[in-house]
């Protein structure tokens, strides 16, 4: 949970709370009318008249009976009724008077149980002060000042009402505070202090400090046993903690701005020792509680087990119930379970451990490490259970390292470890591996050093780079070499993503150490990423050189390289970054500039850095180079640096910002220094402009120059050829036009092979095609100034007219988009080199449908078919029908064959069966008209023959339609 959902949580349980105990008090206080003092103020007909004193309710009133007391006329905080508006239901509030202030300086906070809503009401011009107060343990005191009044309603549904005034009310409680076991676990308090401030411009700010905070995370018992101190080994004085809410920020602690702070506490005994403590506010059940974690590690003295416990302690609900007072309840004190388990087992030659925790996503995560002495084993595993929003998922991770030097491979090299990954129901995050790339930390998935005391780190990074998703699964390998006895080491994995669309990610480590790879002199560290996605397509290349030095000296930079095709073409290659006023596309993540740090130390340094670049559209190098020589802020600074764009447009041309400067320092103050800050554009004609400036002491100069010289060239730029020539030859190119098939026929034919190959190849065109012309030569419909890079009069391409049999504008037609690089056809300014897109989408040609072609003569054709089925059909048998027509016959097949035959898509429009009718089988003269013959046996016929009027030897059965009428 974070900080604004714990506020939102607490929040809400504080507003039942105030609400249960308004609505106690108007069921307790007698009715009122109005209070005549408030007449002819903001308060009239809001503010009702006072209370003697303050009944009894729930937990919050006999909290703010304890503070404030009983509120009676000796109280300079009195219990007002209050209605927030005619007709609304009657509140409470709590009104300060300032006796010594003009009639009607007051401070209103009243409270309707309707949401509840809160209203802070004060006066104009009022200056109010409660001195403190003492009652009991409790002090009080406040302050409140509003020159132009304050009127601010609170509660759901209302925006946020900014402050009208100043406001400071400060609550104490001094004596000590215990929540848990009497012996402990626990924990205590000397005191407690609840601040409410609120300025004009801010929002409103709440803090409350727990006074010499003490905590105990073992049983007095038990910390006797195991020869502990006490059981609660708190480092120096008692701490203080703060927490804090507002609406910007939630409800965190102070000194982190989180929700967790770490403690100074300590468990140093005979085979146990901790390894930090914090105290946590959480929530669980919609219950916020407060929890006390702590980190150690314990072994028996002799034996060769160690166990490790992560986050383990207790918690405590922090409740806001009527009954019970706001605050920690101590009697549902619960314990912490762990969030990691641990061990370590050193059994020579036997030695290694492993460690399980829960995952953020409340999965589960798991390490171990075993060193065999002729083997090194590693596994890791991440498995998250389904949760109705996604399946179950996991993720292997396994590596076998060889003992040093490893399996001899010749020329120097052998193979130091294998391994692999696979993963089910999980994707790799490419934004999450190059962060891991970056920061250089690849080992965390390629043969990790140090895994068990690194299995947190180790753990959560594979969280982040393969999440969760649904449907996807990765598989990859995992190799490591070295050569000349481990002074370079290679790591690679290919891993790949299944299924549709598939791409492969290639995560490499390249180590150098010299002379010695345990105490390097020189360390360079080469961290790979690559990504290819056949789908797009797209081959991107990440290395950093983070974690590398040179005798001390670090040694950071990232290259780049990406290539893409597609409908977003994209060509990228950089060394340490890019141009300051460059715009990266899409999904290029910052690069870190090439450095070198040659700082000894104690006030003196020297960085390097310099990128180069080159893009579809721009090249671009620069660098810088920074002196720091100071000694108590007593010394020189000095700057260099210089940033260039080329372009070949297509004559040479450049542009060099350089800047430059040295400064003279004392004691943190700049005593002289100079600087020199311009541009320099060429050649033919040269300019250089910008600033120059000079400070000594209190004395400052500055200059600012813009100078000319040279000749233009003295050839003028060849100007490009006419876009007709190489149109022209495009349009005749069989690519350039195209004959689309419908997506779905309406009609019931069926292409045979040869049919669909002449279709495809365009040697035949469907009747029911679209024509589709398109070019990459000129854009369509936008004015260009240059083609092939050179001038040529402003013109503008479009496509006028249709002839298609007929002519027809082509106005109103659908545009068919092509990718085109900007520079070879309009005039790019320098910031629009360096901003503009290396591919824009522009008209490139167009469809249309083929109405109106013009269709030669016809011809007769082969309109025969043929008919089979899938699978054959049995040999068919015919056998003579038993009625009256012996030249008629029937095949003989089942009702199941004849239903699968004819078993057919339904279609749009069905065709009525024909109405039948018995004739004289020698005149076609109707005898029986509309017939329904549900069995052809001798039976039936003869019922037929029964129902004439006169008997006939022979008859025939024929469709309605044949028979003259």
């Amino acid at each position: 949970m974070d900080p604004q959902a714990l506020l939102q949580l607490v929040a809400d349980q504080l507003r039942a709370l105030a609400k249960d105990a308004v609505d106690g008090l108007v069921g307790s206080l007698p009715q009122l009318g109005e209070d005549p003092s408030a007449a002819g103020t903001v308060l009239a007909g809001r503010l009702l008249a006072v209370h003697d004193k303050l009944p009894p309710g729930n937990s919050l009133v006999e909290l703010l009976r304890e503070t404030l007391g009983d509120l009676d006329a000796a109280s300079p905080v009195r219990l007002h009724g209050w209605r927030r508006a005619p007709g609304a239901s009657l509140g409470v509030a709590l009104v300060l008077d300032d006796p010594a202030a003009a009639v009607g300086g007051r401070a209103v906070l009243g409270v309707t149980p309707d949401g509840p809503v809160f209203d802070v009401v004060v006066t104009p011009g009022a200056v109010l002060t409660l001195p403190q107060s003492v009652h009991g343990p409790w002090s009080a005191e406040a302050t409140v000042t509003a020159a132009q009044g304050w009127d601010a309603a609170f509660g759901p549904g209302l925006p946020p009402a900014p402050p009208g005034g100043s406001a400071a009310i400060r609550l104490r409680r001094t004596g000590k505070l215990t929540a848990g076991m009497t012996d402990g676990p626990g924990m205590s308090v000397d005191g407690i202090g609840l601040t409410v401030t609120s300025e004009p411009g801010t929002p409103a700010a709440l803090e409350l400090e727990l006074q010499g905070f003490t905590a105990s995370v073992l049983p007095a018992a038990l910390a006797r046993l195991l020869g502990i101190g006490g059981a609660s080994p708190m480092s120096g004085p008692p701490a203080s903690v703060v927490l804090r809410a507002d609406r910007a920020d939630g409800l965190r602690f102070a000194g982190t701005g989180g929700l967790n702070v770490p403690l100074p506490l300590r468990l140093n005994g005979p085979g146990v020792s901790s390894r930090g403590a914090a105290l946590e506010l959480t929530s669980d059940g919609g219950e916020p509680r407060l929890a006390l974690s702590v980190s150690a590690s314990a072994g028996l003295p002799g034996l060769p087990l160690r166990v490790h416990l992560d986050r383990a302690g207790i918690e405590l609900p922090v409740t806001f119930a009527p009954a019970n007072r706001p605050g920690l309840d101590p009697s549902r004190l619960r314990e912490l379970f762990p969030d990691g388990i641990g061990a370590e087992l050193k059994v020579p030659p036997i030695s290694g451990g492993g460690l399980v925790r829960r995952t953020p996503d409340q999965g589960y995560g798991g390490l171990i490490s075993v060193d065999l002495g002729v083997l090194r084993v590693q596994a890791v595993a991440l498995f998250r259970p389904p949760d109705g929003k996604a399946p179950t998922s996991f993720l292997a991770l396994l590596a076998a390292q060889f003992p040093t030097p490893g399996i001899q491979l010749g020329l120097g090299f052998a193979l130091d470890a294998v391994g692999g990954l696979v993963a089910v129901n999980r994707r790799a995050d490419v934004t999450a591996l190059q962060q891991l790339v970056g920061d250089g930390n690849a080992d965390h998935v390629l043969f990790p050093d140090r895994a068990v005391e690194r299995a947190q780190e180790i753990i959560g990074s594979l969280g982040s780079a393969f999440p969760v998703a649904a449907g996807r699964i990765l598989v990859g390998p995992m190799i490591r070499l070295n050569w000349g006895g481990r002074m370079v080491s290679l790591s690679g994995a290919v891993i790949l993503e299944l299924p549709a669309p598939a791409r492969a990610l290639l995560l490499g480590r390249l180590l150098v150490g010299l002379p010695d790879p345990t105490v390097p002199l020189i360390r360079l560290q080469a961290s790979v990423l690559g990504r290819i996605e056949p789908a797009v397509p797209l081959f991107e290349l990440l290395v950093s050189l983070s974690g590398s030095w040179i005798v001390g000296l670090a040694v950071r930079g990232e290259l780049y390289l990406l290539v893409r095709g597609g409908r977003q073409p994209e060509f990228v290659m950089s060394a340490g970054g890019f141009h300051p006023r460059y715009t990266r596309p899409a999904r290029v993540p910052a690069l870190n500039r090439l450095q070198v740090d040659l700082a000894p130390g104690q006030g003196w340094g020297l960085r390097m850095e310099a990128y180069f670049a080159v893009t579809s559209n721009a090249v671009m190098f620069g660098g810088q180079v920074q002196l720091n020589a100071t000694i108590a802020g007593c010394g020189v600074t000095g700057w260099l640096g210089l940033d260039a764009l080329f372009v070949f447009d297509p004559v040479f041309a450049f542009s060099v910002h350089v800047r430059a400067g040295v400064a003279v320092r004392a004691f943190g103050r700049r005593l002289a220094g100079i600087a020199l800050d311009f541009t320099l554009e060429g050649p033919a004609p040269w300019h250089a402009f910008g600033t120059g400036s000079i400070s000594v002491l209190f004395w400052d100069v500055e200059l600012d120059f813009d100078v000319c010289w040279g000749s233009p060239p003295a050839v003028a730029q060849k100007a490009g050829r006419d876009p007709t020539e190489a149109l022209t030859p495009e349009l005749a190119r069989s690519k350039a036009w195209a004959a689309e098939r419908p997506a779905a026929e309406r009609t019931a034919l069926v292409f045979t092979k040869a049919a669909d190959d002449k279709l495809n190849q365009g040697t035949l065109v469907h009747p029911d095609a679209t024509l589709r012309f398109t070019q990459r030569v000129v854009p369509l419909g936008v004015p260009i100034s240059r083609f092939e890079r050179r001038p040529v009069p402003t013109q503008t391409w479009t496509i006028k007219e249709i002839t298609l049999g007929t002519t027809r504008p082509a106005t109103g037609l659908p545009s068919l988009p092509e990718q085109f690089v900007p520079g070879e056809f309009f005039e790019l300014t320098e910031d629009a080199q360096l901003t503009e897109p290396a591919f824009v989408s522009r008209a490139g040609g167009l469809r249309t449908d083929t109405d109106g072609i013009a269709v030669g003569a016809g011809h007769r054709v082969d309109d025969g078919y043929e008919t089979g089925y899938e699978p054959p059909l049995p040999k068919k048998q015919f056998s003579p029908w038993p009625g009256l027509f012996r030249r008629e016959a029937v095949v003989g097949v089942s009702a199941a064959e004849r239903l699968e035959r004819w078993r057919t898509p339904e279609a749009m429009i069905k065709v009525r069966p024909a109405k039948l009718t018995v004739t004289a089988a020698d005149s076609l003269r109707p005898l029986l008209d509309d017939v329904t013959m549900v069995d052809a046996t001798a039976d039936a016929w003869q019922a037929m023959s029964g129902q004439l009027d006169q008997p006939q030897t022979a008859l025939r059965l024929v469709e309605s339609w044949e028979v003259g009428r």
